[in-house]
């Protein structure tokens, strides 16, 4: 659980949707208009998306790696596994 806490706490794309979030929160605070405050929120979200769609093609090329090294039937067993 602690993992999990420092692993979110120093994660790019939670601390830029907590920032999100703030903006949208508090944007009327400082000054930002509605509509400022909600572009800010969907670039910050277009941000989290290709980053996420990015860190899943860097998942899909380290299963590609792994499975290189392993015979026919290790890996359809590694294939059925991250199923």
């Amino acid at each position: 659980m602690v993992t999990a806490v420092k692993d979110a706490l120093t994660s790019k794309k939670f601390l830029a949707t907590i920032i999100g979030a703030l903006v949208v929160a508090v944007g009327s605070a400082v000054g930002l208009s509605e509509d400022q405050a909600t572009k800010v929120a969907m670039l910050i979200c277009t941000y989290v998306l290709g980053q996420s769609v990015a860190d899943a093609g860097k998942e899909k090329e380290k299963l590609k790696v792994a499975l290189a090294d392993k015979t026919g039937a290790e890996k359809a067993a590694a294939l059925e596994a991250e199923l």
